[in-house]
């Protein structure tokens, strides 16, 4: 009896991001190409710097940082998503309270 198994997932850096970006669906519109653009940039150098190790992967591994904050804003970290929601509720909040003012004064 044969079993199929599924390839191996391909566990490079910019494989995880774009998978990360892939995840958040429309959510991700045109709008934030720029970003997304730029986070990709940031997962190949990375990787790119790790693999010719030495120096290029010290100075490859200082883009982190700038790449976490990248994805944060594409709400694709805990964090980013956490703060995303927040500035949501804050829209819909302020949109409650300016209907509840016009309802009194109408």
């Amino acid at each position: 009896m044969t079993t199929e198994t599924s390839p191996p997932a391909d566990e490079s850096l910019p494989a995880s991001v774009a998978r990360a970006i892939a995840a958040r669906g429309a959510e991700i519109t045109e709008e934030d190409g720029a970003a997304v653009d730029l986070a990709m940039r940031y997962a190949l150098q990375i990787e790119q710097g790790v693999e010719r190790g030495g120096q290029d992967a010290t100075k490859a591994l200082y883009l982190g940082p700038h790449l976490l904050k990248t994805l944060a804003e594409l709400g694709c970290t805990p964090a980013g998503r956490l703060a995303l929601k927040g500035l949501a509720e804050k829209k819909t909040a302020g949109g409650k309270l300016a209907a509840r003012r016009a309802g009194r004064s109408a």
